[in-house]
C-alpha cells in the first residue's frame, strides 16, 4: 500500500492581517522562517511522500501559486471550484487517489501547521499508516500543554494497538473548544488530546464512510470518480461541488464511524491560528514582548510588534498586537484581536477599503 500525502491549502488567513492577504493567504507567506507554511508542510512529510506521491488541495486561483512555492506538477493540484470545508475536499481528494490507486493509504495534512522534532511526527505517520492497514480511521492527537479553550478535543479509550512505542486508542468523543473550567477539567483528567485536525486512512475505506454518512454527496463523488480519464472530469467536478454540504470531516464523519482511533502524537503541535501564536515561537524580551524585524520602543510591555518592512516605534503601551506589513498597519489590544474578521467585513464593504484586503 502507497502513502499519498493530500495537503489542504484552503483557507483565507484572515487573522494574519495584514501579512496575509486575499490573494496571498497565510499558507503561502513566510511567518516562521525563510519558506511559506506550505512548503515546511511539503517538506515535513517528504521522506514518506515524495512530491509526485503529493496532492494539494486549494482553490483554482492559488494553481500558479502552489506551483512556484512547491514546485510541484500541475496534475498534483487538486483545484476546487468552491470551498465547502473539509468534508468535500477530503472526499474529492480520496476520489483522485481511488483512481490511481484503490489499495492507497491517504495521510491528510493542513497546510498551516508547525510540528517539531520531525522525527516524531514521521514515527506517527508511520504508525497510523499501520493502524489505517487495519481499517482504522485514524487522527492525531496531541498532548495538551495547557488548557486551551481555542482547539477542539479528544476523548480517548482503551488502547487498541501500540507499535514504535506509540499507542493507538479508540476514540470515545469528540469535543468542541471548551469554556476555560472545561478545558482545565480535561487536561487534569488525562483522558483528553487536542484535535489536530490531521487524519489517515485507506482510500477505500474513508470512502465507504462517505457512502455510509453522506450517501447524497457520495453519489455525485461517484459520477466524479467515472468521469475520471474521461475529458469530462472538470465539468464532473463542479457539478459534485454545486451538491457538495458545506460541513468538516469531523461532523460529517469522524464523530459519527464507529471504527475512529487516534494516536497519542509525541510531537509539538500549533495550528498558529492568530499573531498570538508568535509568541509561542519567536524570543520574548525582559518586558515580554516579542518583536520581529526592526522596532524601537520604550516604555512597551508584553506585545507583539511585527514589521515585515520600515520601522515600527512604540511608546508607553501595554498588551498590544502591531503589525506594518505592505500597505497596512494593524494595532490591536491583545484581548481583542479576535474581532479582526469584523473589520475586514467592514473593508470589504467599503469601496477604499477593498484595496486593502
Amino acid at each position: 500500500m502507497n502513502l499519498y500525502a493530500v495537503i489542504l491549502c484552503g483557507g483565507k488567513g484572515e487573522r494574519f492581517w495584514p501579512k496575509s492577504r486575499v490573494d496571498l493567504p497565510k499558507q503561502f507567506v513566510r511567518l516562521f522562517g525563510d519558506e511559506p507554511l506550505v512548503k515546511i508542510t511539503s517538506n515535513r512529510i517528504k521522506k514518506l511522500c515524495p512530491l509526485n506521491r503529493q496532492f494539494f488541495v486549494t482553490g483554482e486561483r492559488f494553481a500558479s501559486l502552489i506551483e512556484e512555492t512547491v514546485r510541484v506538477s500541475r496534475k498534483n493540484l487538486l483545484l476546487e471550484p468552491a470551498g465547502k470545508n473539509t468534508a468535500p475536499a477530503i472526499g474529492f481528494a480520496a476520489a483522485v487517489i481511488s483512481c490511481l490507486d484503490p489499495d492507497g493509504v491517504m495521510v491528510v495534512l493542513p497546510a498551516d501547521h508547525l510540528i517539531t522534532p520531525e522525527a516524531e511526527f514521521l514515527r506517527s505517520v508511520r504508525v497510523g499508516t499501520e493502524a489505517a492497514r487495519k481499517g482504522y480511521l485514524v487522527t492525531f492527537g496531541v498532548i495538551p500543554l495547557r488548557p486551551d479553550t481555542g482547539y477542539g478535543y479528544i476523548h480517548f479509550g482503551e488502547e487498541v494497538m501500540q507499535q514504535h512505542g506509540l499507542g493507538v486508542y479508540r476514540v470515545l468523543a469528540f469535543r468542541e473548544k471548551p469554556d476555560k473550567r472545561t478545558a482545565v477539567r480535561y487536561l487534569k483528567s488525562g483522558d483528553f488530546l487536542w484535535n489536530s485536525g490531521m487524519f489517515i486512512w485507506r482510500v477505500d475505506v474513508i470512502l465507504a464512510a462517505f457512502r455510509r454518512y453522506l450517501p447524497d454527496f457520495y453519489s455525485h463523488l461517484l459520477r466524479f470518480q467515472q468521469s475520471w480519464g474521461t475529458g469530462k472530469e472538470r465539468s464532473a467536478l463542479r457539478q459534485l461541488y454545486r451538491n457538495a454540504p458545506s460541513i468538516s470531516i469531523d461532523y460529517a464523519i469522524m464523530e459519527k464511524a464507529k471504527n475512529v482511533a487516534v494516536i497519542k502524537a509525541g510531537f509539538k503541535w500549533d495550528d498558529v491560528g492568530s499573531w498570538l501564536a508568535l509568541e509561542r515561537h519567536f524570543p520574548v524580551d525582559d518586558s515580554g514582548n516579542v518583536k520581529v524585524g526592526l522596532s524601537f520602543n520604550k516604555g512597551t510591555q508584553e506585545s507583539l510588534i511585527y514589521a515585515d518592512d520600515g520601522v515600527i516605534v512604540t511608546l508607553g503601551v501595554r498588551g498590544l498586537v502591531v503589525v506594518r506589513s505592505g500597505d497596512a498597519v494593524l494595532v490591536a489590544d491583545k484581548g481583542a484581536l479576535g474581532e479582526i474578521k469584523d473589520v475586514l467585513t467592514q473593508m470589504t464593504e467599503d469601496r477604499k477599503g477593498k484595496m486593502f484586503l
